[in-house]
Parts: structure tokens; C-alpha cells; sequence
């Protein structure tokens, strides 16, 4: 799965991280996505990764104002 590393290591924004990962939960659930199986239906694991590799963009809403 995820090593836990790599969630320790992180050195952003945390909040932001749990808000971008619980976005793309909530996309996972309603759109699916291909990885899903590999992940055995782990859809914040699978969300969790996608956000810590850059697979997803996010930023604050008030970043898209500058």
C-alpha cells in the first residue's frame, strides 16, 4: 500500500493535505477510478497516495484569486 513514511515526511500544509484527500475521496466514491481495485477498495488510501505523488493538484480556494 503507502508507506508510512511517506505521510511523515510530508512537510506541507497538513490541513490541507486531509481537505485535498478527503475531496478525492468523495470524487472516488461518486466517479470511481481504474486504481481502486488495487488499492481492495481502500478509497482514502487510494486518495491519500494520488494527493502525496501529484497525481492531484490542489491548492486553497483563495490561492486561485492571485
Amino acid at each position: 500500500m503507502l508507506p508510512i513514511y511517506e505521510i511523515i515526511d510530508f512537510e506541507k500544509n497538513r490541513y490541507l493535505l486531509s481537505k485535498a484527500v478527503m475531496k478525492r475521496a468523495r470524487q472516488i466514491i461518486f466517479a470511481g477510478d481504474e486504481e481502486l481495485e488495487k488499492f481492495n477498495g481502500k478509497i482514502a488510501s487510494l486518495a491519500l497516495k494520488q494527493v502525496l505523488h501529484g497525481e492531484i493538484k490542489y491548492r486553497l480556494l483563495s490561492e486561485r484569486k492571485r
